[in-house]
C-alpha cells in the first residue's frame, strides 16, 4: 500500500510539472555570419565569407534537415515559420553567391548574361526542410502565399543593389514585426524607392513595387481599401515624411540587379 501510495502521489507531481517545451530553431550561426560580414550599407563581403563560412554551412545544413513541415513542434507561432522561412531564403541565397563566384571571381550579378534570373532563382536546387525547391518556389509558396504580408518584400534580399537593405542580424521570431515594420519604413523613405515629383505630379517607385503589385493591392483591399494601390501602401509607411498623394502617376525605377558586394 506504501508504493501505492507513493506511485500515486509521484503520477501527481509528474502530472503538475509544467510541459516540456519543443527546443526553438537556432539563427546562432546565421547572426554571426551577418554580423561578420554585412556592413551597414547591407553590402556583404563574398570574399571573407568564402574562406570563413563554416557558420554558414552550418546553418543551411540545419535549414536544410529542419523546417516548419519537418518539425512543426519548433515552430508554433506564425512569426516562428515567417522568421524561419526569411532567413532560410537570404542564407541560401548567400551559399548561391558563393558558388557562382567559385566558378568565376568576376561574377557581378546573379541574374546571368540574359539578366532573367532564371538559373540562380529557378534553375538551381536547394533544399529547405528535407524537401527539394528552389528560392523562387521558397517565396512565391513559402512566403508570399502562406502570409500575404507584403512586408516581406523589405526583407527579402536577392543579393542585388536593388534590393532593400540587408540588416546585420537574423530576422527574430519575438521581433519580427518590429522588424519588418523597421525594413518597410525605412525601404520606402530612402529616394532610390520613392521619389516623389509634386511639379510633375508623378512618383517613381521601386521595381518591387511593380513586380509583385498584386501583393500590395490584395493587402489594401483585405485591410478595408477595396480600391487601393501601391501608393496607399507606401503612405502606411511614409512616417514623418510627406504622404505621396494618390493622384500621382506612378514611374518605376529600373531594377539594379549589381551584385550587393563589398
Amino acid at each position: 500500500m506504501i508504493r501505492a501510495a507513493s506511485l500515486v502521489v509521484l503520477a501527481a507531481a509528474l502530472t503538475a510539472l509544467p510541459a516540456m517545451s519543443a527546443p526553438k530553431f537556432s539563427y546562432d550561426d546565421w547572426n554571426k555570419v551577418l554580423g561578420k560580414y554585412v556592413n551597414d550599407k547591407g553590402r556583404v563581403n563574398y570574399a571573407a565569407l568564402a574562406k570563413d563560412r563554416a557558420e554558414l554551412d552550418r546553418f543551411v545544413a540545419a535549414v536544410e534537415k529542419t523546417s516548419p513541415k519537418s518539425s512543426p513542434e519548433m515552430f508554433p507561432a506564425k512569426n516562428d515559420k515567417l522568421a524561419y522561412y526569411l532567413n532560410a531564403y537570404n542564407a541560401h541565397v548567400f551559399k548561391g553567391v558563393l558558388e557562382l563566384l567559385a566558378k568565376d571571381a568576376s561574377t557581378d550579378s546573379v541574374w546571368g548574361a540574359l539578366k532573367t534570373g532564371y538559373g540562380f532563382f529557378v534553375g538551381r536546387d536547394i533544399v529547405v526542410g528535407g524537401e527539394k525547391t528552389n528560392l523562387k518556389k521558397l517565396e512565391d509558396k513559402e512566403v508570399r502565399e502562406a502570409f500575404a504580408d507584403p512586408r516581406v518584400h523589405a526583407a527579402l534580399n536577392c543579393a542585388s543593389l536593388g534590393c532593400p537593405r540587408l540588416p546585420k542580424v537574423a530576422f527574430d521570431p519575438e521581433k519580427l514585426d518590429q522588424q519588418l515594420d523597421a525594413g518597410m519604413t525605412e525601404f520606402v523613405s530612402e529616394a532610390r524607392n520613392v521619389t516623389v515629383d509634386d511639379a510633375a505630379k508623378t512618383v517613381t517607385l521601386s521595381k518591387i513595387l511593380d513586380w509583385f503589385e498584386k501583393d500590395f493591392v490584395a493587402y489594401e483591399k483585405a485591410h478595408g481599401n477595396p480600391g487601393g494601390n501601391q501608393i496607399d501602401y507606401v503612405n502606411r509607411y511614409r512616417g514623418a515624411l510627406p504622404k505621396v498623394p494618390r493622384t500621382h502617376k506612378m514611374k518605376f525605377f529600373d531594377y539594379d540587379k549589381g551584385l550587393n558586394k563589398q
